[in-house]
C-alpha cells in the first residue's frame, strides 16, 4: 500500500511540475508507457538551456547610422581580449586580405583533450599552446617555428580539457593549465622563469595589469600573483557550484577594480590591490533551465568599456552594469559564450546560436540582426556555432564551425563569405599589425594579410 501511495504521490508531484512548464503542458504525465488513444505530434529537439524571448530589431534603432571609432594599426594582442579590459579597438588590416602562412603547431582536439587557448602576439612572434602541452614560439612572418616547449607535467597523463591560457607582457610570457601551473617563461628564448602550483585547475587564460597576474580555478577562486617573481599576494574565495561548463572566461581589471565573472552567474567587483568585495549583482534568470543542471556560470567577457561592465550569464542575461556602483543600466535576453565588441555607438555580440546582433550602447535596442546560422545549416546544440567577433576596419569578422570566415557589414548587418579554413575555428581570430591570425581546433595556426 505504502509503494501504491509514494507512486501516486510522484505522479502529482511530476504533474505539478510539468503544467507549471508553459512549454510542456500539453504533455501527459500519466501517459508515462505511450498508451494514450492521441496521435504523437512529430517534432525536432529544441536547445531548452535558456527560456528567452524573440529578439527584434527596433524600427527606431535601425534608422540611427553606425558611429565607430577609426580603425588603429595595434603591435600586439597581449592576452584574451587584447587587453587588461577584454575590449579590442577596431583594427586596422588590409582591404583585400591574402592567405600568407599556415603552420601545424601539434597535436589538436580529441575526445578528452579540448582548445581553448587564445594565441598572443607581438610584431616578430606568436605563441600558441597546442592540446598536449606544447607551447611554440612562431615567426609571424613567415611561420617558422623559432622555439617550443612542453610545460605540462611529465609525471601527468594528458586526459582533461586544456583549460587556462596566454598571456604576454614585455618579454614575460605567462602561461596557466588544467594541471594548476602558472609558469612565466622567457619569450625570447622559452626558458622558465618561475612556475607555481596553485593546486587546483584554472579557468580562463591570466590577465594582467600593473604587473600583477589575475587568475581564476574552476572552484571559484582569483589568485593574484607577482609577474616577476610568482608571490601571491592575495586571493579571493567565492562560493561556487559543481554544474558548471567548460567555459574560459577571465577577469577584466583596472587600476582599481577587478572584476570578476564567477561560476554563480554573479559578477563581483573587488579592489584591486587589496581583494576586499565592493559590490556584487548577478546575471542568472531565476527559473532558467539548461538541459538537466542548472548553469548559470558566465563563459563570456566580462568587457569593461568607458566605466561600464559588459556581461553575460548560460542562464540567458546581457546586461550593462555600471563599473562604480554595480546598478544595471540595461539587459537583454541573449545567451551567449562570447565576449562581445563593444566601439563607438555600438556592441556587437556573437549569440551561441548563430546570430550576430548590434545593440544601441546607450539603450540597449537591437539595430540589426545577421543570420548566420541559416548559411551554417545547423542548429546549436547550446554550443556556441561560432566564435567571438572582432572588429576589423569598421566590419565584424569571426569564424565558424564549418570553417567558414564571415565578414558582416557593421552599418547594416550584411554579410558574406570570405573564405574557408578547411576545418573548424571556435577561438576568436586576433589582428596584429594587419595580421589576422587564426587558431583552428586542429592546431593549426592560419594567417592572413
Amino acid at each position: 500500500m505504502r509503494i501504491k501511495l509514494r507512486l501516486i504521490l510522484f505522479y502529482i508531484i511530476v504533474g505539478l511540475f510539468i503544467n507549471s512548464c508553459s512549454s510542456l503542458k500539453d504533455l501527459d504525465v500519466f501517459d508515462l508507457y505511450g498508451t494514450s488513444d492521441e496521435s504523437k505530434i512529430e517534432g525536432k529537439r529544441l536547445d531548452i538551456s535558456v527560456s528567452i524571448k524573440e529578439i527584434k530589431v527596433s524600427p527606431d534603432a535601425a534608422k540611427i547610422p553606425v558611429m565607430l571609432d577609426k580603425p588603429v594599426r595595434n603591435s600586439n594582442w597581449s592576452q584574451k581580449g587584447s587587453n587588461n579590459y577584454n575590449s579590442p579597438e577596431n583594427l586596422y588590416i588590409n582591404e583585400d586580405i591574402n592567405f600568407l602562412w599556415k603552420q601545424d603547431i601539434g597535436d589538436g582536439e580529441g575526445t578528452y583533450n579540448k582548445i581553448y587557448t587564445q594565441p598572443v602576439g607581438n610584431e616578430s612572434s606568436i605563441y600558441v599552446l597546442d592540446s598536449e602541452g606544447k607551447l611554440v614560439s612562431i615567426d609571424i612572418q613567415n611561420g617558422n617555428i623559432i622555439w617550443e616547449k612542453e610545460v605540462f607535467p611529465e609525471e601527468e597523463s594528458i586526459n582533461s580539457n586544456i583549460d587556462g591560457g596566454l598571456a604576454l607582457v614585455n618579454d614575460n610570457l605567462i602561461l596557466s593549465s588544467s594541471y594548476g601551473e602558472i609558469i612565466n617563461l622567457n619569450s625570447i628564448t622559452g626558458e622558465i622563469i618561475w612556475k607555481k602550483n596553485i593546486y587546483k585547475p584554472v579557468q580562463g587564460a591570466p590577465t594582467i595589469n600593473n604587473d600583477l597576474i589575475y587568475q581564476m580555478t574552476i572552484n571559484n577562486e582569483l589568485y593574484v600573483l607577482d609577474i616577476f617573481t610568482g608571490t601571491e599576494l592575495w586571493r579571493y574565495s567565492a562560493s561556487h557550484v559543481s554544474a558548471i561548463s567548460n567555459g574560459s572566461s577571465s577577469p577584466a581589471v583596472t587600476s582599481d577594480t577587478v572584476i570578476f565573472p564567477s561560476n554563480t552567474g554573479e559578477i563581483l567587483a573587488l579592489d584591486a590591490l587589496t581583494g576586499s568585495l565592493l559590490w556584487n549583482s548577478s546575471l542568472v534568470i531565476e527559473g532558467s533551465i539548461s538541459g538537466t543542471l542548472e548553469l548559470t556560470d558566465i563563459d563570456s567577457g566580462p568587457v569593461i568599456h568607458d566605466g561600464l561592465i559588459y556581461a553575460s550569464s548560460l542562464s540567458g542575461k546581457f546586461a550593462v552594469i555600471d563599473l562604480i556602483s554595480g546598478t544595471f543600466i540595461w539587459e537583454i535576453p541573449i545567451k551567449t559564450s562570447n565576449d562581445s565588441i563593444i566601439n563607438g555607438d555600438s556592441v556587437f555580440i556573437s549569440s551561441d546560436d548563430g546570430r550576430v546582433i548590434n545593440i544601441l550602447k546607450n539603450n540597449g535596442e537591437v539595430r540589426w540582426i545577421a543570420n548566420i546560422y541559416e548559411t551554417l545549416k545547423i542548429e546549436s546544440n547550446g554550443t556556441p556555432l561560432c566564435s567571438t567577433p572582432i572588429l576589423a576596419k569598421s566590419n565584424i569578422i569571426l569564424s565558424c564551425y564549418d570553417g567558414n570566415v564571415f565578414k558582416i557589414n557593421s552599418s547594416n548587418g550584411d554579410y558574406e563569405k570570405l573564405f574557408n579554413l578547411g576545418e573548424a575555428s571556435f577561438i576568436s581570430p586576433i589582428i596584429i599589425n594587419g595580421h589576422i591570425i587564426f587558431y583552428t581546433e586542429d592546431a593549426e595556426l592560419i594567417v592572413y594579410r
